[in-house]
């Protein structure tokens, strides 16, 4: 895989936004990508070293679709959280909130 397809586009709810303060940035990833592709993909994409990535797998939910009353299956994701120094920032994560 090539690494810069591995993260795909950082996750922004109260939660993560409140996170990125003491360091934590999150991220939807591949399902299939390992830890060890995760960090090569980060620390080439915003050039920061990582300390720690946890990941976490979440299970897609069962809908039903309106028109036609036939279950439907969500797509799993996979979310990983990764830890940076608390003095580094990556600027393009920053809501401009006042």
């Amino acid at each position: 895989m090539k690494s810069n397809l591995i993260v795909l586009k950082p996750v922004f709810t109260e939660k993560t936004l409140a996170q990125q303060e003491s360091g934590k940035y999150t991220f939807w990833v591949k399902k299939t990508a390992t830890k060890g592709q995760i960090k090569e993909s980060f620390e080439s994409v915003f050039d920061l070293k990582s300390l720690s990535i946890n990941t976490v797998l979440i299970k897609g939910k069962n809908k039903t679709d309106w028109k036609k009353r036939l279950p439907i299956k969500k797509s799993d994701l996979k979310k990983a959280i990764i830890t940076v120094d608390k003095t580094k920032k990556i600027e393009l994560l920053k809501l401009n909130t006042k």
